[in-house]
């Protein structure tokens, strides 16, 4: 397998921050071999400063332009159906790539079994000075290989600091995903999809370098310092745990419909453990489900039953979550 790589950049009023962004595309040691540049219908001067971009770079640069827009989730994921690459990265308008971020990635990338490539970040305020790590789980060890099935169901890495073999969005539709179980009223984001068929179908390559720097600033989509969460009524927990079983459902459904001879590009996809794996996450969240809409009393003798028969373990590790187990049995005392 080649290495060649395509960058999918997506903006929206991207003007403050975009061209640091581009110029660290131009500063890469290992140049990307295309950039598709989708624009979600922006009203600042994002488009003139993609154009100009295009007319300089050392490398093909194709600019689509959604109208209306399209959302982010979309923007990225439409836009990837142009990409023409082994590999796709995904570029957020206002971060800053490292220099050896491509280059960095490019030796795994000719690996038939490996699926994605993630890395560490570092965090940097709106005038670009260092304000923190973003690790995301990853261990400082230079290079750290983890086999297919080796996260939570629902995990996911950021998408900037994501790359992955562009064929996995040749398996299924994107219009076919599931649900994104963290805001229900939208399919699932462009990078926890890819998660779910990179980790189920290849190995991911873990790279202990902060290659790229995020940005927080005041208009990110989402920060790292994550949302602050209330302690939820029953019936609100029960609302929220829908979409999980609904997604869940969803990815039980997609590595049951994979065809076998997925294997000849995916050598190291096991359908058996892949099955086994979504279908013990989906009972966990159906049981955790029937914890919500029960009564206080109820409630409590199921969480207690969930946990003797190790309905709270992992289905990837069997480890047991008990962050999961107190925050039921909060919700069970919970008047």
């Amino acid at each position: 397998m080649s290495g060649h790589i395509s960058v999918v950049l997506a903006t929206f009023n991207g003007e403050t921050f975009l061209q640091k962004q581009l110029d660290s595309l131009l500063d890469q040691t290992v140049p990307p071999d295309e950039v598709i540049a989708s624009d979600d219908n922006s009203s600042d001067g994002t488009k003139a400063i993609l154009k100009r971009f295009r007319e300089n770079a050392p490398f093909p640069v194709r600019i689509i332009e959604n109208s209306p827009g399209l959302g982010f989730r979309e923007n990225f994921l439409q836009a990837c159906r142009h990409a023409t690459g082994d590999w796709i990265a995904f570029c957020d308008q206002d971060d800053i790539w490292h220099p050896e971020k491509l280059a960095r990635c490019l030796p795994y990338m000719g690996d038939p079994e490996v699926t994605q490539i993630a890395h560490r970040a570092m965090l940097i305020d709106a005038a670009d000075g260092e304000i923190g790590w973003f690790d995301q789980g990853i261990g400082e060890a230079d290079v750290t290989i983890r086999s297919p099935l080796d996260y939570d169901v629902w995990e996911t890495f950021w998408g900037f600091s994501m790359l992955f073999r562009r064929e996995l969005l040749d398996l299924v539709p994107i219009e076919q995903r599931f649900v994104d179980y963290i805001d229900p009223r939208h399919r699932i984001a462009h990078d926890r999809w890819v998660m779910f068929l990179a980790q189920t179908l290849g190995k991911t390559v873990e790279l202990g370098e902060r290659l790229v720097a995020y940005r927080q600033h005041g208009r990110n989509l989402y920060g790292a310092s994550g949302r602050a969460r209330l302690m939820a009524s029953r019936e609100q927990s029960w609302s929220k745990n829908q979409p999980y079983i609904e997604a869940t459902t969803r990815m039980l459904e997609i590595v049951t419909q994979l065809p076998e001879t997925l294997r000849d590009a995916f050598p190291l996809f096991d359908r058996e453990r892949a099955r086994g794996v979504y279908a013990h996450a989906l009972r966990q969240v159906e049981r955790r489900g029937d914890i919500y809409s029960s009564n206080r009393a109820m409630a409590l003798g199921k969480v207690m039953i969930l946990g003797a028969c190790g309905g709270y373990r992992n289905a990837h590790n069997g480890l047991v979550r008990w962050k999961s187990i107190a925050r039921d049995l909060q919700i069970a005392l919970a008047s």
